[in-house]
């Protein structure tokens, strides 16, 4: 039977020690380092004798030295373990960050030699870690913001319509003999209701847009129809101002989700009736040229200014502000913009004085998504 020794010779452990993949380190009982093996000669560039003594020091980061030199000489002096991270000097220059673990050793009869250390390259890991850190504590303040804006909502723009609820429902009680008194309170009434509903209706669209996952069910819809039935939807709404469709190309069927370009034009036009002057006219301009996306323009003569252009398709802004445009919450433009995304499309946004302001709704005729969602 062959039996396999497991002592190594000098040699093979001295060529163990220079072939590691981790850096070693080792110092005499004086404290001064006397020993480094190739694989830290090759990451620092340095010579053995460049490092020797407390020449290794001079590869650490300036912020990283004292602090580095007075752990590594307290654990000496107490013949304890220590682990520490720091920040080396790389051959190319760049510092990166190292895993230093020393610990003491002794000859056979107990006499103390010195210290033998271990480092490992974690500069890749701890940059992940600090990303991950980092991007938990962006979701923890999106998360804190959004149970605030909830707690607003509930406590402001819901409680409104259902004290117009309320309102509407004790005048019922108390007029219940007269037919018109009946008719005004119920219309109150199914007015505050419909403000409920669509402010659900946005903040389920903005969890959904904010997860990814907004929903979308894919059918062909003629394209001017849908301008056209939106604009009718806001001739009330919009108290005499002048509401006009423009047709360039031709009719055309396009494969989206009905419900959610409606939604996304409708918010384009309703954020154009808020912020242009009064009396001028809105203008939805359907532009469909042949092997080009499909553009949905809604025009108004008022003008964005320079400062508030970044905050625009911000959640909960209105006019680049925070919340508090009336009858909604400051999510039509955000909407708008996620739906035109899951589609596969943009929000493009033109505006000067002289021209007035113009969004732009541009759909791929055949969006990725109606390949994708059942």
């Amino acid at each position: 039977m062959l039996v396999v020794s497991s002592v190594l010779t000098a040699a093979e452990y001295r060529a163990l020690v220079e072939n590691s993949p981790v850096l070693i380190w080792r110092s005499g009982t004086d404290a001064l380092c006397d020993y480094f093996n190739d694989t830290w000669l090759e990451f620092t560039g340095r010579t053995l004798q460049q490092e020797m003594g407390n020449g290794w020091a001079e590869g650490v980061h300036p912020d990283d030295l004292n602090p580095c030199v007075e752990l590594y000489l307290d654990r000496f002096a107490k013949r304890q373990s220590f682990e520490m991270e720091y920040r080396l000097r790389r051959h190319d220059g760049v510092y990166r960050y190292i895993f230093d673990r020393g610990t003491p050793f002794f000859a056979d009869d107990g006499t103390f030699l010195g210290f033998i250390g271990s480092c490992v390259d974690i500069d890749d890991r701890r940059r992940a870690q600090t990303e991950r850190e980092q991007k938990h504590q962006q979701e923890v303040h999106s998360a804190q913001q959004f149970e605030k804006w909830v707690v607003e909502i509930v406590s402001h723009d819901i409680r409104d319509p259902l004290g117009v609820v309320d309102f509407a429902a004790h005048s019922l009680l108390n007029h219940s003999g007269d037919p018109e008194a009946v008719k005004r309170a119920a219309g109150r009434a199914r007015r505050g209701v419909e403000r409920i509903k669509n402010i659900v209706g946005d903040l389920l669209d903005l969890s959904r847009a904010r997860h990814g996952a907004m929903r979308m069910a894919m059918k062909p819809l003629e394209l001017h129809h849908t301008c056209t039935e939106v604009l009718d939807d806001f001739r009330e709404a919009a108290a005499g101002r002048e509401l006009l469709f423009e047709a360039h190309g031709d009719d055309v069927s396009c494969t989206w989700d009905e419900h959610r370009v409606v939604q996304a034009v409708s918010n384009l036009v309703s954020n154009a009736l808020q912020h242009s002057p009064p009396a001028t006219p809105i203008i939805v301009r359907a532009f469909s040229n042949p092997d080009q996306p499909v553009a949905i323009e809604v025009h108004n003569h008022g003008h964005i200014p320079d400062d508030i252009r970044p905050f625009l398709f911000n959640p909960f802004a209105s006019g680049g502000k925070t919340r508090g445009r009336t009858g909604g919450l400051g999510l039509g433009l955000f909407i708008a913009k996620a739906i035109a995304e899951a589609h596969g499309g943009t929000v493009e946004v033109n505006s000067s004085p002289a021209n007035g302001t113009s969004f732009r709704l541009v759909l791929p005729r055949e969006p990725l998504a109606a390949r994708s969602v059942a």
